[in-house]
């Protein structure tokens, strides 16, 4: 899954069907953008809103696809990779031209 970045359109939803992988995409900036529901933990990783992510464009409004994104979600905690105060998920960063 990749939550996709580009100054001049923002946020939408990539691969919103692979559950196995969550990184933060981002376009053209080798700064760390101000992105509403993103916050830059260090220069490689992020903490997303786990409420945002369903509804950025690319999301499918589907019962089945909610159930793999929360089973995703549930993933994550077990790992260590929800900070439970802001209720987000780290993602990696991957940074595009």
């Amino acid at each position: 899954m990749i939550v996709d970045y580009a100054p001049s359109k923002g946020l939408s939803l990539l691969e919103a069907e692979d559950f196995k992988g969550f990184k933060l995409r981002i376009a053209g900036s080798e700064t760390r953008p101000a992105i509403d529901g993103v916050t830059f933990v260090d220069d490689g990783n992020v903490l997303i809103g786990v409420d945002r992510v369903p509804s950025l464009p690319g999301a499918p409004a589907t019962a089945e696809w909610r159930a793999g994104y929360q089973a995703m979600v549930d993933y994550a905690a077990k790992k260590g990779w929800i900070d439970a105060a802001t209720n987000s998920i780290r993602a990696h960063v991957e940074r595009v031209p």
